[in-house]
């Protein structure tokens, strides 16, 4: 389930031209949330996020996706990299914790 928080960054996100479905991607949300909160449908009431508190381009990277896509390539050469997908999975968790840290720091500003 959304925040508030999170609506005014997706409306933010919106309005700076992103794609409904890397949003949702983003967030971790079914991309019909997204199209409620763009269609006005949830979260009326909340205004957009400004530019300034939105994640940069590069931030906004699916990583999720191209994680996932590095474990499948990882998996089908097999081969004993198993190191490899341990080091790959110890890279997730530096990027989620990057990540939280950066909402709580971003959710103390305010």
């Amino acid at each position: 389930m959304m925040t508030e928080e999170q609506a005014a960054i997706a409306k933010g996100l919106l309005a700076r031209g992103e794609k409904q479905h890397a949003i949702a991607a983003f967030f971790g949300e079914n991309g019909g949330r997204i199209a409620e909160i763009a269609k006005g449908h949830r979260f009326a009431d909340v205004k957009p996020a400004p530019r300034k508190d939105l994640p940069t381009p590069a931030q906004f990277l699916p990583w999720g996706f191209i994680m996932a896509e590095a474990r499948r390539a990882i998996d089908i050469a097999g081969m004993g990299l198993v190191s490899a997908r341990t080091r790959l999975d110890e890279i997730e968790g530096r990027l989620l914790a990057a990540a939280e840290s950066e909402r709580r720091t971003r959710k103390r500003r305010q």
